[in-house]
């Protein structure tokens, strides 16, 4: 066998793949290999995801590294108001996970007006969107979605914040409604188990 015979053998493989590819025999094989079909660009077109289909934060817990170099474990859930009286709210999420968080005189409760009969933003009588408001704990009832953040503390959780009203919506992922300080801690959160 000459040098050159080992050289035409990979020219004309070479040019087999070339011509496969060249017309769609290649993807076709490639393809029939696959479980399932690629969906088709309608199906999947970038930045055109159903909303509903978005992943929904429920709860978690985290321990955060505060400034000062402490740590601090942090929950946040999402869910309906099981109960509620003075001092605290239990929260039940749509997994079935309940919480039972403290609320004290520092605990920040905020209320987003209803939105309109249309699901739109709810508007003034200027046209402009109606804000959230500063409320207080005896103006949360059982049966509404809220967002609670708080702090745990051995078995007590203290909520920092109650949202409750159209700020429970699935959002943009921005922590909505949950506080600055949460969405800036640095340390590794943990699934919770509960």
């Amino acid at each position: 066998m000459s040098v050159r015979e080992p050289l035409r053998i990979r020219k004309a493989l070479l040019a087999g793949v070339v011509a496969l590819a060249l017309t769609g025999t290649g993807v076709a094989i490639a393809w029939s290999a696959t479980d399932s079909p690629s969906p088709s660009p309608s199906e999947s077109a970038p930045g055109k995801s159903d909303k509903a289909q978005r992943p929904q934060h429920l709860h978690s817990e985290s321990v955060v590294k505060k400034a000062d170099g402490t740590f601090e474990t942090v929950l946040s859930q999402q869910g309906t108001v099981e109960s509620v009286s003075e001092t605290s709210v239990t929260v039940k999420s749509e997994d079935g996970f309940t919480q039972t968080y403290a609320v004290k005189a520092e605990t920040k409760v905020i209320k987003f007006p209803a939105p309109a009969a249309d699901g739109t933003p709810a508007k003034g009588d200027d046209g402009k969107r109606l804000k959230p408001t500063d409320a207080t704990i005896a103006e949360i009832a059982t049966g509404e979605t809220v967002r609670v953040s708080g702090v745990k503390n051995g078995d007590t959780v203290t909520a920092k914040k109650v949202v409750e009203g159209a700020g429970t919506g699935p959002g943009l992922g921005l922590g909505k409604g949950l506080g600055k300080g949460h969405a800036k801690a640095h340390g590794h959160g943990r699934p919770s188990t509960k």
